[in-house]
């Protein structure tokens, strides 16, 4: 078995699974079902290719430890500057808000932030999109074609989550797709960033500590957004 057979598996599980996911779990289950589903599923895939193909080969290995930490401590910075400014204006404060994180418990909104958005979404997409999916690719095409084909599948997996926040918002249908189809075409911006991180380091875990700390500081945003919509609108 060669890295290049297991491309266009590993790119239809990309493009379809987490979709059908989202889609077929009741609103209810899907912000604490689908991440746990998707990323038990990501981390198996993950590791079986590291056991096949060699953990250095998918970039599992660590590279250096401070490149990661400093790429993740100037992203909370950015994020941080990012969120307040978001913050400061009602309407963008509005868009940024989420209703789902705003209404989480403490310990529920805790978990969220910092155990399933850096493992199940942070760490397992990376493994499988900048460490195996991208190693697969490389396998088959030229360098620019992989870093664009990779950003587009992970652009893809995020049709559900976009389907799913749109639901959430009470969007209408046309406003809910393009609300999803601006969310495709930045995950795929931030994807080919990312690929392009990993190569540049040679692993994954700068790639991992951007976007769990991206992830992370606009979750903690999103809530406080979500939390002052009621305070705004009165």
């Amino acid at each position: 078995m060669t890295l290049s057979a297991v491309a266009a598996p590993l790119a239809a599980y990309a493009v379809i699974f987490q979709t059908l996911i989202y889609l077929t779990l009741p609103v209810g289950l899907r912000t604490r079902v689908a991440p746990v589903v998707t990323g038990l599923v990501g981390a198996g895939l993950s590791l079986g290719a590291a056991l096949i193909f060699g953990f250095g080969e998918i970039g599992l290995l660590a590279g250096e430890p401070m490149t990661a930490v400093a790429w993740g401590v100037a992203t909370v910075v950015l994020m941080t500057v990012l969120g307040l400014l978001m913050l400061s204006r009602d309407e963008l404060s509005a868009q940024m808000a989420d209703s789902r994180l705003a209404s989480l418990g403490g310990a529920d909104a805790f978990t969220t932030i910092f155990v399933r958005i850096p493992v199940f979404t942070a760490l397992i997409e990376e493994a499988f999109f900048r460490g195996v999916l991208h190693a697969a690719l490389t396998a088959l095409y030229p360098i620019h074609v992989a870093v664009w084909l990779g950003a587009g599948l992970f652009g893809l997996w995020h049709i559900g989550p976009g389907l799913h926040q749109a639901q959430a918002g009470d969007m209408s249908a046309k406003t809910g797709a393009v609300q999803t189809g601006l969310t495709v075409v930045a995950t795929t911006i931030l994807g080919a960033f990312l690929v392009w991180l990993r190569i540049e380091t040679g692993s994954i875990w700068a790639p991992v500590a951007v976007h769990a700390a991206t992830n992370m500081t606009m979750a903690v945003f999103a809530r406080i957004a979500g939390r002052r919509i009621p305070a705004v609108v009165g």
